[in-house]
């Protein structure tokens, strides 16, 4: 199955994801390659080598050994591990890789990576922030989700009042998106988990409404719906933007799980259902709070029984993970896989998704594989921002890429937290988009940011811990918690579903609400 190539004859094999042969052989043909493209049609390979997370990119030595791997598309990684495979001194790239379709050779079911590590950020400037300042400072930040919210309380907390704090939203207000689930089955209305923005502005922090329409780091300035807002510092906490419209049909079959809409929507098709498939869809990766879908399919499957329907209702789960919350570890997942079975419902890993056949009312996989779908439950497609890859902010992975402790990027002044961001662990694996992260990490950026408006260097590190509740029906949830950036994989505990962790959550809701607003 492997032949020959390269001057060091090297054996070279690809391994589709899920494809048949026919595709494989299809894909060969079209890129011309001169080695053999063979299916892994039960994600058995997958499995051995892969990380857990979909898409992933990995290169084997000739000794079998892994020498590369990313959950991105680094094509100057690669070409420095195949020269150095080769014995060739490495070349870099004459030009930015092309997308698929413009010449570039990439993995039918991988995608995106980053670089090996993060660069430093550059030593500031003594003109643009950093040192001792003496005149008074502007911090903005942008988006009033759960990292723009304690960044600005926390910042404003150890900043003297001279220092301006800025918080830029679209919105008029802050959701605590975690209950979007509760409104799912009736057990919030809108109201009840949203409040105003402008009350910000009694704990001395400015609000401004309005969209974020340029970054311009170069002269440290904000373009917001016509006004122009200067900074010396950035904390960029837009979180990740849903783009539903990237998929046929799916803003018309779809319920939407992370919009308040979607949800009302869905709680309205719930009440309705007299039978038929529940398909709960993840099309792609990553998303936030990893844990949602898996949330979404235990509470609608409780709800069935209390509404007496649930002998007559099939529950589907369509995931590309090979595991639930794969980065979180096997017990975690495994642990997952166990409720789902128990509860009765159908569980699909490794489930690359196509289309939606809405004639019919069926997701399709790419390789043929169709799930029933009457009533559709979908995770939109995430992305960076359209504001943030237009700065070129934006990294190989789509995402901005920062110090994992730190959180500073590249550029001098600019922070980037929570679900914009990405992290890179220690085991090659992406930090999961959850709101807990975002509040930690904001915690160390405010400390930071403070520090150095003090003239004083700041120390305050990210340390990977952080934690979940996991919804499981009938009034019942799981805790998990423990070390993300623990080597050589985090180490994540997983305690028992029952009613006191979700007395826990619903406390942790209202304190939310009540603490910051």
């Amino acid at each position: 199955m492997a032949e020959k190539f390269g001057p060091k004859g090297l054996d070279v094999v690809y391994v589709g994801a899920m494809e048949t042969a026919e595709d494989c052989e299809r894909w060969k043909k079209e890129y011309g390659l001169p080695f053999p493209v063979i299916p892994d049609p039960e994600g058995q390979l997958f499995r051995r080598f892969a990380n857990g997370w979909v898409p992933f990119n990995l290169l084997v030595g000739p000794d079998g050994r892994v020498v590369f791997c990313e959950n991105e598309f680094d094509e100057a990684g690669y070409s420095r591990e195949i020269a150095r495979l080769c014995g060739e001194p490495a070349r870099p790239p004459s030009a930015p890789s092309p997308t698929r379709g413009e010449g570039m050779v990439a993995a039918p079911f991988m995608g995106a990576s980053s670089d090996a590590g993060i660069k430093p950020a550059p030593t500031p400037s003594p003109s643009k922030g950093g040192g001792n300042h003496s005149s008074p400072q502007t911090i903005v930040i942008l988006g009033g989700g759960t990292g723009g919210i304690v960044a600005a309380h926390h910042l404003r907390k150890r900043l003297p009042r001279e220092h301006r704090i800025v918080l830029i939203d679209r919105s008029e207000s802050h959701l605590f998106a975690p209950s979007l689930l509760w409104m799912m089955v009736g057990l919030r209305r809108a109201e009840q988990i949203r409040r105003p923005l402008m009350r910000l502005k009694s704990k001395g922090i400015e609000y401004h409404h309005g969209s974020v329409n340029g970054i311009d780091t170069e002269n440290r300035m904000i373009h917001a719906d016509g006004a122009d807002i200067p900074y010396d510092h950035l904390v960029i906490a837009l979180g990740a933007e849903t783009a539903p419209e990237s998929i046929p049909h799916f803003e018309d079959k779809a319920h939407n799980l992370y919009s308040v809409e979607g949800c009302t929507r869905l709680h309205e098709a719930l009440e309705s259902f007299q039978g038929g498939a529940i398909t709960v869809l993840i099309p792609s990766m990553p998303f936030k709070c990893p844990a949602a879908p898996y949330e979404a399919a235990f509470l609608v499957e409780a709800f069935a029984r209390r509404r007496g329907i649930r002998d007559k209702t099939d529950i589907h789960l369509l995931t590309p993970e090979h595991q639930p919350m794969p980065v979180a570890g096997k017990l975690l997942g495994g642990a997952i896989v166990e409720m789902l079975r128990s509860r009765g419902i159908h569980y699909h890993p490794l489930f690359t998704f196509k289309e939606l056949n809405g004639a019919e009312e069926r997701v399709v996989a790419a390789d043929g594989q169709a799930v029933r779908a009457g009533l559709l439950i979908g995770i939109p497609p995430h992305r960076a921002p359209a504001v943030v890859r237009e700065a070129g902010l934006a990294g190989v992975s789509g995402w901005i890429h920062v110090d994992p402790h730190t959180m500073k990027t590249q550029v001098d002044g600019v922070y980037a937290i929570g679900d914009v961001a990405a992290v890179k662990l220690p085991n090659g694996k992406m930090l999961p988009k959850s709101g807990v992260f975002a509040h930690f990490e904001a915690e160390v950026v405010a400390k930071n940011i403070a520090a150095e408006v003090g003239g004083e260097g700041g120390n305050a590190a990210f340390d990977g811990k952080g934690y979940c509740w996991v919804e499981t029906g009938d009034g019942r949830a799981g805790f998990a918690s423990g070390n993300f950036f623990a080597e050589p994989e985090p180490r994540i505990t997983m305690h028992r579903p029952g009613r006191m962790w979700r007395w826990g959550k619903l406390a942790f809701e209202q304190w939310w609400l009540r603490h910051w607003f």
